[in-house]
């Protein structure tokens, strides 16, 4: 007895020990983790081993669009949920495949049993259960997994159209940026030709010392601005190469341009395509579906559960015969019926939770409708009120151009002044970075029309082979986009 009892202690800490972890082992190997990361980054950006893609050439919207579809690290992450939902199936399914069990036993007896002298004792069971009623659960099971599956497809859905939404978002980032760039550094030549002119003009004598140090304050001024529009401009290259899922190193020029492209809109037409597209409402109508068969697997507690089942034993000594100490068989066949009478009302507690599950289902159904018709209705009055910036800015922009003119012709004629000259030119400036705002807006604004429709998702983009950029592939082994 004090043997056992010490194998049993020995066991048991082996079994306490094969579990043991600290908090200083598990920090310290992910710390070896992230130096090893920081390594594989630093082999990349020196171009020793491989890393991200990195581009290099032109970069038109649709290449972009295609490039994140391949490399986006987030829509990656939401493929793989694909896999989960096909194992939920087949997990499923195996509720109604009959299950195969093999047992087995070894007993040494102190002494042996009446009728026999065999002190060891050897059996090998196999089990062979197939279920034959489950109270509608294992239909419930197997429907509901397939509608989770089905929701996973659509969260894939919403990821690509997040993904295309903040790509083509990001470009009319960047294109604005550059367009911004362009505005001050036009302003930053005009300004020194009109500090050139100022330092003429005091050589002559006709202006006075003020006049060539507000020209000079004038262009730091500019300077200053430019610097802080340059910096926006490389923030937003960032941005949009981080949304790609490509190199920082890429080195890229994008070839659209901001263009005002009015769109005809029309609220029922927009809120209907909402209704039937958007990925958030099919997942929540998936949703109301799958609490559903919730309910029904919950209510299966209250039926009585059917089995049907073959043993096959192989056992030694004799499984009829005791006396006989060598291998033989046996085997039985029976169906077996178990019905929880009174469970504790575990049941009922299960039914209510499903039952509370389905409501919040339609609730949150109806509430993906509210905000469907929320985001449509913003993105037409967005878009409504970007139509009518352009054309007011499209009108100033002409403006402010004959004002710069007009101001330029009288400074040299020596009828404006310095500070009239210098108005003109700001007025033109401020012009044409709103009216650039102006048309970023309304593309932004017919952008968040197609995202609160949900029609982005289903507009793959076809770049012509000029447009794509030339691709450096890593050198080390990458997996492929969906792989």
């Amino acid at each position: 007895m004090r043997r056992t009892c010490t194998y049993l202690v020995l066991l048991v800490a082996a079994s306490l020990l094969a579990g043991c972890i600290s908090r200083d082992e598990v920090y310290e190997d992910i710390y070896r983790n992230r130096k090893l990361a920081y390594e594989q980054w630093k082999l990349a950006k020196d171009g020793k081993e491989g890393g991200q893609v990195v581009l290099h050439g032109e970069l038109d919207m649709a290449s972009s669009v295609l490039l994140a579809m391949g490399n986006n690290k987030q829509l990656m992450a939401t493929l793989a949920d694909k896999e989960k939902a096909r194992g939920r199936i087949t997990e499923a399914y195996s509720e109604a495949l009959p299950k195969l069990d093999l047992n087995s036993s070894y007993t040494r007896l102190d002494v042996p049993t009446a009728g026999t002298t065999a002190r060891n004792n050897y059996a090998v069971t196999f089990v062979l259960t197939q279920p034959i009623f489950r109270g509608g659960a294992i239909g419930a099971g197997i429907r509901g997994a397939k509608l989770f599956a089905y929701t996973t497809d659509e969260d894939v859905a919403a990821t690509v159209q997040d993904v295309v939404y903040r790509t083509r978002q990001g470009y009319y980032d960047v294109l604005l940026a550059r367009e911004l760039v362009k505005v001050s550094e036009g302003d930053l030549v005009l300004a020194k030709a009109h500090l050139e002119d100022v330092q003429k003009k005091k050589a002559a004598g006709v202006v006075s010392e003020y006049d060539v140090l507000r020209a000079q304050v004038e262009v730091s001024n500019v300077e200053a601005q430019l610097i802080e529009r340059q910096n926006s401009l490389h923030l937003s290259l960032t941005s949009l190469l981080k949304t790609l899922g490509v190199s920082q190193e890429s080195q890229v020029t994008l070839t659209g341009n901001l263009e005002y492209e009015p769109v005809p809109y029309s609220l029922d037409q927009a809120v209907e395509t909402a209704f039937l597209e958007r990925p958030e409402i099919i997942r929540a109508e998936l949703s109301v579906r799958l609490n559903s068969e919730g309910v029904v697997q919950a209510r299966s507690g209250f039926f009585p559960r059917v089995d049907a089942s073959v043993t096959e034993t192989n056992e030694r000594p004799h499984p009829r015969i005791a006396a006989r100490d060598h291998w033989d068989q046996a085997w039985s066949a029976g169906v077996s019926m178990t019905w929880p009478v009174f469970d504790g009302l575990a049941t009922w507690g299960r039914v209510q939770q499903a039952k509370a599950a389905l409501k919040r289902s339609v609730i949150e159904l109806a509430d993906a409708e509210e905000q469907a018709l929320l985001d449509v209705k913003q993105a037409l009055f967005s878009l409504e009120d970007a139509d009518k910036f352009v054309n007011s800015q499209d009108k100033n922009l002409d403006r402010a151009h004959e004002g710069v003119r007009l101001a330029k012709a009288g400074y040299d004629a020596g009828v404006n002044t310095e500070l009239e000259m210098l108005d003109a030119r700001q007025a033109l400036s401020q012009t044409q970075a709103l009216y650039y705002q102006a048309v970023y807006r309304h593309e932004t604004a017919k952008l968040a029309l197609e995202r609160a429709t949900g029609v982005l998702k289903n507009q793959p983009p076809v770049a012509p082979a000029a447009a794509m950029p030339m691709v450096e592939e890593p050198a080390g082994e990458t997996p492929a986009a969906g792989e």
